[in-house]
């Protein structure tokens, strides 16, 4: 019975101390968290902004299929036009990524294929990064290519257009396993 009434009476306090909080001064002004360029991409718990995260991604030489056959291979140029380093370690790295699109652009596969960094890349800088598209899950697809700053988002959602190559599509015989580009021309193979 005693206990009854301990708990009884700390769940109430806990209650009017709950409902007083809630009936505080809504009008406190609270600073945005902001990162600095050196903490960005490395678990900050920060605002994200456009301004940060800006990239260009363009396509560099042609997109090809690799020795096995199972890969399409596609180098881009990334530009790192955003104000923060695109760093490649800690808790929310930056890596080039891929979306499986169909022909209206919806996406099919979200996370089609990851390539990390070669190393971070300062604003006003750029690098050459090739991303490996599974062929058996792209053919018939066009892919989405651009960053994404893990456990945040994809840079799409900061203002960044994606690099769209394909569709990909079988073509020749089925022994040949050629893969063919949206002009109906044969990707050439490591």
């Amino acid at each position: 019975m005693h206990m009854t009434k301990i708990l009884s009476l700390s769940v109430s306090v806990f209650a009017i101390i709950a409902l007083s909080a809630c009936n505080s001064s809504q009008d406190q002004h609270v600073e945005p968290a902001t990162a600095s360029p050196e903490s960005v991409g490395q678990g900050a718990d920060a605002a994200v902004s456009a301004k940060q995260f800006r990239a260009q991604v363009a396509l560099h030489g042609v997109p090809i299929v690799s020795a096995d056959g199972k890969f399409i291979v596609v180098t881009v140029d990334l530009s790192n036009s955003g104000s923060a380093v695109m760093e490649t370690k800690g808790l929310d790295p930056i890596n080039l990524g891929a979306h499986s699109i169909d022909a209206n652009g919806k996406v099919i596969s979200n996370d089609l294929a990851r390539a990390a960094l070669p190393s971070p890349i300062a604003p006003k800088n750029h690098a050459l990064i090739s991303i490996s598209l599974p062929a058996d899950k792209t053919l018939g697809y066009s892919a989405q290519i651009l960053p994404v700053r893990e456990n945040v988002g994809w840079f799409d959602e900061w203002g960044t257009k994606p690099l769209v190559v394909g569709p990909f599509t079988a073509c020749g015989t089925k022994a040949q396993g050629q893969i063919c580009d949206a002009s109906g021309k044969a990707l050439l193979s490591q």
